[in-house]
């Protein structure tokens, strides 16, 4: 046996892709599950607040500038343009992106759009669609919290399971 020190191997540059059949490790910047769904159901309730706008507006009679008048509704493909936003915003806020807060962000602002418009036909719904934006806007920001963080320098990128 020799004195000398033992040469110090060298880390991989990038971490060995998974086994097939495992489970995908999450990229820094990633939501976590929780908060996806969080997201999700967020949204949902959003949707189903903008039907209570909409409800609301016909009893009332008065017309946001999406719905129109009574005697003069907007065309369908107008009417739906909350619903599209909300519903395609609520479905890829479950989809494993790094940018889902940013994009929930950017669906609170444009419902905040949408209920700034109506602030000269309508104000009482407006202010309900601005506090639907603003609540849409406050989980958006919360979300950034369930973010998956980058691995501290010197630990493994993949951690193995325990073995059992």
């Amino acid at each position: 046996m020799s004195d000398a020190p033992a040469a110090p191997m060298a880390a991989p540059a990038t971490p060995p892709p998974p086994p097939p059949g495992s489970a995908r490790v999450p990229r820094p910047g990633e939501l976590t599950t929780g908060w996806r769904m969080t997201l999700a159901a967020t949204w949902a309730a959003a949707f189903f607040a903008y039907a209570a706008v909409w409800k609301t507006s016909e009893e009332l009679g008065i017309g946001t500038w999406w719905l129109g008048a009574r005697s003069s509704p907007t065309p369908v493909i107008v009417r739906i343009i909350p619903f599209t936003i909300i519903v395609v915003i609520g479905v890829t806020s479950t989809y494993a992106m790094r940018r889902v807060p940013w994009l929930n962000l950017g669906g609170a602002a444009a419902m905040a759009a949408i209920a700034i418009a109506d602030f000269s036909r309508s104000t009482g719904l407006a202010a309900i669609e601005l506090a639907i934006a603003g609540a849409l806007a406050v989980v958006a920001v919360a979300s950034f919290a369930g973010r998956y963080r980058p691995a501290p320098p010197g630990t493994p990128a993949v951690a193995s399971p325990p073995d059992e």
